[in-house]
């Protein structure tokens, strides 16, 4: 990335930190999902690649257990903690929750595997980043790695990065969201040049190639993807959403499929039920209250109790609300299957160097993830068409959704021509300014995952 990046952050960490002389440097990458949206915590693959924008953290030992860090925007609250095995969360939507998530997750894999490291060593730190906030594009999984990537190094542990992967993908839920494992396995395992083909239970990775003299365009709809508030309650309405659709999904082969019992996620069961697509239709398609569901499937008091814990209970043990207009099982398990064989397709196509094939599955998935999975919004429904417009071969939403960016597919030969149609077309209409046009749309290359830099 930028040098001017750098040079920010150590600008910024000497004037706060006058008394420090040496300044090392951690990076980690955002990322953008090519395919997958939504299925990493149900188990099934992803297809996403590591940015070349990323997060930086200039830093400096301390001998204590204290970590002080600061940020090149100077409007952002200063953080300051004591690590220990108990880390209290500062407010909902404060930046440096992302950090103790790292701190804590950190410190409890320390106290299981290596206790001689106790008490952690702290930093002093700078952190700045070129992943926009908010866009989708995983700034604040960035922000972890980077985090955990400086605790791992000031204190010399032994811990391997798909481990450190699996460790902050639960370490992350601190911040209350019900995520899957994606966002820290790419910014971890990401290989310079190539995309990340991610299965889980146990995190597995394979290396896949863009096919050639294609470019991956990002284009930021400008409306903010935020993980508080009412979009954390969206996304984990549709964490309940899925495990209540393998509860009715078990229910409904229950005798013809009784191994399908075991199922634990809709990977699980779609293993097993390998007819699960002529089962859909055997849903309830309307929308309801969960006891309505659990009247469906016949269930009694104790089933009903059980199916509540089963799908509403979060993994802090708090209850998910659930949504004045009921639960879309159906759309949503529909979603998620259908997402995991595109996955499966598209990596196909990609070792095969297939590019419409891949484009034509981007497209699918992004109606996939609108219409069944409802985490599209008008402003990304016109930036993908705008992006298929000036010629790119497929696009899509990427991210969580409800905002953030759009994906696309284009032959290196258009992306001059893709980048200036949308331009036009999406960006001069809302007034963005020319100087702005870099940080909202690019094209981009796969970029190496996290790591120290000057050590």
């Amino acid at each position: 990335m930028s040098i001017d990046l750098y040079a920010d952050v150590e600008k910024r960490f000497r004037a706060v930190f006058a008394c420090v002389s040496e300044i090392e440097f951690v990076r980690a990458p955002g990322r953008v999902n090519i395919i997958g949206e939504h299925t990493d915590y149900n188990g099934l693959s992803v297809l996403p690649m590591a940015l070349d924008r990323e997060i930086v953290i200039g830093l400096s030992a301390r001998q204590d257990s204290v970590i002080e860090l600061t940020n090149v925007v100077e409007s952002m609250p200063v953080v300051g903690f004591d690590l220990c095995l108990r880390i209290a969360p500062y407010k909902t939507g404060h930046w440096g929750n992302y950090i103790k998530a790292a701190a804590q997750a950190i410190w409890e894999w320390a106290a299981s595997n290596s206790p001689e490291s106790l008490p952690l060593k702290g930093f002093r730190g700078c952190v700045a980043g070129s992943v926009p906030p908010g866009s989708g594009l995983s700034s604040s999984s960035a922000l972890v790695v980077a985090a955990a990537t400086a605790l791992v190094h000031v204190n010399k542990l032994g811990i391997s990065k798909p481990d450190l992967a699996d460790l902050l993908a639960k370490g992350e839920r601190y911040v209350g969201t019900e995520g899957g494992g994606m966002d820290q396995a790419v910014s971890i395992l990401a290989r310079k040049g190539y995309a990340l083909k991610i299965d889980f239970f146990p995190l597995r990775t394979t290396p896949v190639k863009v096919p050639p003299g294609c470019s991956i365009v990002v284009a930021n709809s400008l409306v903010l993807a935020k993980k508080t508030g009412g979009a954390r309650a969206a996304y984990n309405t549709r964490v309940a959403e899925c495990k209540l659709g393998l509860a009715i999904l078990k229910h409904v082969v229950r005798y013809s499929h009784p191994k399908a019992k075991s199922a634990v996620l809709l990977r699980d069961f779609a293993k097993v039920v390998r007819s699960w697509p002529n089962l859909l239709a055997r849903l309830p398609g309307v929308e309801m209250p969960l006891k309505d569901f659990a009247r469906w499937m016949d269930l009694r008091e104790p089933g009903r109790n059980r199916l509540r814990e089963q799908c509403l209970r979060a993994r802090d043990g708090s209850f998910i609300d659930e949504p004045t207009e009921g639960f879309k099982p159906k759309m949503r398990v529909r979603h998620v299957l259908t997402e995991g064989r595109r996955v499966m397709l598209a990596a196909r196509a990609m070792k095969q160097g297939d590019a419409v094939e891949l484009g034509r599955l981007m497209d699918e998935s992004h109606l996939s993830c609108a219409r069944d999975y409802e985490i599209s919004c008008p402003e990304l429904d016109e930036l993908v068409a705008a992006l298929k417009s000036a010629g790119a071969l497929g696009a899509r939403l990427t991210g969580a959704g409800f905002g953030g960016c759009a994906v696309a597919l284009v032959r290196d030969g258009d992306v001059g021509r893709v980048l200036d149609g949308v331009w036009d077309s999406y960006y001069r209409k809302r007034n963005v300014p020319d100087a702005q046009r870099d940080e909202v749309l690019f094209a981009c290359s796969p970029a190496a995952g996290a790591g120290v830099l000057n050590s």
